[in-house]
């Protein structure tokens, strides 16, 4: 090649590395200009005189605030913050060893019911998150059940306080960067939940223990679903294999935990599924795990499995059926579906001691559907291959996983309509409802509130 050819081609290679390190400074400016670092949004303590949270972007920097103004003769609903970084560390250790001690100075004068939630991805525990408006409104609905379930009983007195547990599920603001998040932010969500999760739900399991009125409840969405999951799953093995002769699985880890449109693969369920299913639980076994995915969630129904088949390209799988599991959202894995929530046409009452009497003959087993409201919860009928004790015994699994209409949750993040949250509210209230019904399962059925 002569002098000028090798100088032009030096000039094109020249105009094309130009190019190409604008391009790249302009995508590295994109992509910082959309980013979210991690921070501590919630910093200040008060022990009296709260906060009061009316609408989002209330009481910005308190880790513990009051929710709405406080009913006549109740305690005051109460919601506190933990946050953690991406390493699953507690982001101001001592703001959480404050945080408890106030919840145990509360439990040393009257009954609490604890409620914990773990947001997803794309959220964090900012003051102006919709999750966090969503969380407190919620709170409010969970106090005026339980009132009403522990009228003229010993529960009565009891408070809700609610526990954010905040991590960096939102990195990046701007698309399309901000899906692309999507495997860094499953990473970081189980790493929250094996780390500092632990702890935090342990020293509320703790609180539990000291009364016998204490509840704990634990929530989680999206990739908070899979946090909560993570912490909790080996304890949940542990108590299934430590269920009494009579059946019976206690509830150690929690009341009750409860996951909506969970982002993690059925594989991680197989354990604790394989366990039950070879289990024979007695009728009046309460629900331990529940996991509700609506049919319309095409986050964990097509992007979970897009990104999972790219994450295992090189992983071993020992049969065609394991690698389906290791890919597919656990909500979306229909051989491990139990149950399904349906819209009725005809809305049920909403009279709490009639759903509640409802609930009650339920979880015995002289109905397999529960009506409440304007939805029903319905078993998932038996494969007819199925043997008589398993079926009776599939009908008491406490581990319950869900299939939802979408005219209920019409999508990943919409789990705050009226009809999925009335619903859950009441299944979180009836779980222990001890007031007479008029049936025979009265006289022996022994509630423990």
């Amino acid at each position: 090649m002569d002098d000028w050819g090798k100088d032009m081609a030096d000039r094109t290679v020249g105009r094309l590395s130009h190019r190409l390190g604008v391009v790249c400074l302009l995508l590295v400016a994109c992509i910082n200009a959309g980013c979210v670092s991690g921070r501590t949004y919630r910093t200040q303590l008060h022990t009296s005189d709260y906060c009061i949270f009316e609408a989002k972007g209330d009481c910005p920097q308190e880790v513990l605030h009051q929710v709405g103004e406080t009913p006549s003769k109740s305690p005051p609903v109460l919601l506190g913050y933990v946050e953690f970084d991406d390493q699953g560390y507690l982001r101001e250790p001592e703001s959480k060893e404050n945080l408890m001690r106030q919840i145990r100075a509360i439990d040393s004068d009257r009954p609490v019911l604890m409620v914990v939630f773990a947001h997803g991805w794309k959220h964090n525990a900012a003051p102006d998150d919709g999750n966090v408006e969503a969380f407190a409104q919620f709170l409010r609905k969970i106090a005026k059940a339980d009132a009403q379930a522990c009228e003229n009983r010993a529960c009565a007195p009891r408070q809700v306080v609610g526990m954010y547990l905040g991590w960096r599920g939102l990195s990046n603001k701007v698309e399309p960067f901000k899906t692309l998040t999507f495997w860094g932010r499953k990473g970081r969500a189980h790493r929250v939940g094996t780390d500092g999760a632990t702890e935090v739900l342990a020293e509320l399991a703790k609180i539990k223990a000291t009364r016998r009125n204490n509840r704990l409840i634990v929530t989680g969405h999206s990739f908070g679903g899979a946090l909560v999951y993570n912490s909790l799953n080996q304890l949940l093995i542990r108590d299934t294999a430590f269920a009494n002769k009579e059946g019976t699985v206690a509830r150690n880890a929690a009341d009750l935990v409860v996951l909506v449109n969970p982002a993690f693969e059925a594989a991680r369920f197989n354990a604790l599924q394989r366990k039950a299913s070879g289990m024979t639980f007695k009728p009046g076994q309460m629900p331990i795990l529940a996991i509700f995915t609506s049919q319309a969630d095409t986050a964990t129904k097509r992007a979970f499995p897009a990104g999972r088949a790219l994450a295992t390209l090189f992983s071993e799988h020992s049969t065609p059926e394991q690698r389906r599991q290791n890919i597919q959202a656990i909500g979306h894995y229909a051989p491990y579906r139990t149950h399904t929530l349906m819209q009725l046409a005809t809305p049920a009452t909403v009279d709490f001691k009639d759903f509640a009497c409802a609930w009650k003959a339920y979880s015995i087993g002289t109905s397999n559907r529960w009506n409440v409201g304007a939805v029903a919860l319905a078993r998932t009928p038996a494969k007819p291959e199925s043997s008589q004790s398993s079926l009776e015994s599939a009908r008491f699994n406490p581990y319950m996983v869900v299939g939802v209409e979408k005219g209920i949750i019409s999508g990943h993040n919409e789990i705050w309509g009226d009809e999925f949250s009335d619903f859950l509210y009441r299944f979180v209230a009836v779980q222990r409802y001890g007031g007479h019904c008029g049936t025979a399962e009265d006289s022996t059925q022994q509630e423990q509130d």
